[in-house]
């Protein structure tokens, strides 16, 4: 019987979650067709964009904002000029 993988929360980062799909890794596994599916999902472009949004919303929520409608046009603004600007920056 095949063990489920434990689930991710909200607030699990890219670390953590690195993390727990090695943990999965089986012995007997094709450790190679394994590299390779990880090495495509990690290079895939729409992941980047959702990696700098989700900075883009850290970095705003760590500003403690204030829930006002024009903050949020502003931070639309600065997302859609982050994904505008090129590929992500390591």
């Amino acid at each position: 019987m095949k063990e489920a993988m434990p689930v991710l929360s909200a607030g699990t980062g890219l670390h953590e979650t690195l993390a727990l799909l090695t943990s999965q890794l089986r012995p007997d596994a094709n450790h190679k067709e394994d590299m390779v599916f990880l090495k495509d999902i990690f290079s895939e472009k729409s992941l980047g964009y959702l990696m700098k949004i989700h900075e883009k919303l850290r970095q705003y929520e760590r500003q403690s904002p204030t829930p006002v409608l024009h903050s949020a046009a502003s931070l639309a603004e600065d997302v859609a000029e982050e994904l505008q600007s090129g590929p992500m920056k390591c």
